[in-house]
């Protein structure tokens, strides 16, 4: 008898996967499989054959006699922790929906907090790479949303540090939720969300929003433009999902990461990035966490100074979002 089941994925258990992932060796070979996944390719002079220092656990390529890590060059670049501990670091992270903060990853890791924090930072670097490479296409919803919380010692009302986010989600022919894609705009003027809708929606794609006036030019911009004002929450429809997962994102940001500190602050970016890498592979779990290693074999240097000293750009964007602190 035939049975008409949805076929779920299901991620392995934590006792699956430190199975598989038992040894250094474990984690090497497989992320040298996926950063060189058409065989390898120097560096430096581009030739196609290297031969293995075991003993370094380094490549040496046979041209050039350039020596060079599986990490070198990445976001993982002259790193000192084990690869066991960043594959599982990645593995919590992918698998949770709602995220984990750094005092829970430390306690899991048995790292500290800081060490922690620094290594959450660098995946979400990874993520948001990734995700920069691809736009929105078909029928995207877009949408303005503030992120903010109340200044410590101040008053209620005005007295808030808001950050102006823009929303872009895509619609699958079905209708469903498809890619998310959530970027802080540095001013909320229309030039500045011009810019943002560029560099998030595909050219052609038919771009849906709600009354906002910063969004009237899109249709010149060689967007197919539908302009829909709601007057009220009964009159929603599928729209309400954006402000379902606007109210999702926030309720992580308050629960998971304790606010934050004021809706994120500077780093506010880095955890849209985060959330939206997760809830846009949602339903292949099995595949989340693969993705996420190619991600990091593709992500360039991302160094301690850059997160705390530097600014948080997203790729492929010319607007400097929340920057470091």
């Amino acid at each position: 008898m035939t049975q008409n089941k949805r076929m779920v994925f299901k991620p392995p258990s934590l006792l699956e996967f430190q199975q598989y992932f038992a040894t250094e060796d474990d984690c090497s070979r497989f992320l040298y499989e996926r950063r060189w996944k058409d065989g390898w390719n120097c560096p430096r002079c581009r030739n196609n054959k290297c031969y293995p220092i075991k003993d370094r656990a380094l490549y040496e390529c046979s041209a050039c006699r350039y020596q060079v890590s599986v990490t070198a060059g990445t976001v993982l670049h002259k790193t000192r922790t084990s690869l066991r501990l960043w594959f599982l670091a990645i593995f919590l992270v992918t698998t949770d929906k709602r995220g984990i903060s750094s005092v829970g990853l430390g306690r899991q890791l048995g790292i500290s907090q800081k060490k922690a924090w620094y290594t959450l930072h660098k995946l979400r670097r990874a993520m948001g790479e990734r995700d920069g490479h691809y736009r929105l296409d078909g029928l995207v919803e877009l949408d303005a949303s503030f992120f903010g919380s109340p200044k410590e010692g101040g008053c209620r009302g005005r007295c808030v540090s808001k950050q102006k986010v823009l929303v872009g989600l895509s619609r699958t022919p079905e209708g469903k939720p498809g890619r998310l894609r959530l970027k802080v705009l540095q001013r909320g003027d229309r030039v500045h969300l011009e810019q943002a809708v560029a560099l998030m929606v595909a050219p052609g794609a038919h771009i849906k929003t709600n009354g906002l006036r910063g969004f009237l030019s899109l249709g010149a911009k060689g967007f197919a433009h539908e302009r829909v004002v709601v007057k009220d929450a009964a009159s929603l429809g599928d729209q309400g999902w954006r402000k379902v997962i606007v109210s999702n994102v926030k309720a992580v940001i308050g629960g998971t990461y304790h606010g934050l500190g004021q809706a994120g602050g500077k780093h506010l970016q880095a955890y849209l990035d985060e959330y939206g890498y997760r809830f846009s592979r949602r339903h292949r779990p099995d595949l989340i966490f693969t993705s996420c290693i190619m991600a990091v074999a593709a992500c360039p240097i991302w160094t301690y100074r850059d997160i705390v000293g530097g600014r948080y750009v997203q790729t492929g964007s010319k607007l400097r979002g929340a920057e470091a602190s």
